[in-house]
């Protein structure tokens, strides 16, 4: 089960990093970079673990009501969607531990990226695995 991981645990090796000319988030917590990658099925869980719509989170991150919860939930899904395969501490990370590290880091940054995030992949600039569209030819 995804929520397994001890707090200990820390991910292994190099974390894959974010493009951001290709439109790609991540999100830095305890001195380890994330990507976060919002595709179709971490949409789903997120929505299911928060029992809100992503619009609705969205709207929460922009007025900075997103609860601590929230965001552990929505960046965990995020960053094991982000994972590289191999890499089993992150793909396994427990939100209640993502929550301890962005209380730690900070709720504004978090929020930023997060809700950032969201409202990336619900405006269709996405695809269902969670990659950049490319962009239409003019």
């Amino acid at each position: 089960m995804a929520d397994d991981v001890s707090a200990d645990d820390r991910p292994a090796g190099d974390q894959p990093t974010a493009n951001a000319e290709r439109g790609e988030h991540e999100l830095t917590l305890a001195g380890t970079l994330y990507r976060l990658r919002p595709s179709h099925s971490a949409l789903k869980a997120i929505e299911k673990k928060t029992e809100r719509a992503t619009l609705s989170l969205v709207r929460l991150g922009n007025t900075g009501d997103l609860t601590l919860g929230q965001m552990g939930i929505i960046a965990a899904e995020l960053i094991r969607a982000g994972a590289d395969r191999d890499d089993r501490f992150t793909r396994n990370i427990s939100a209640e531990r993502i929550e301890e590290l962005i209380f730690e880091e900070g709720l504004p940054h978090a929020t930023s990226r997060l809700t950032l995030c969201l409202l990336d992949a619900a405006t269709g600039g996405r695809d269902a695995s969670g990659d950049v569209k490319a962009a239409e030819a003019t």
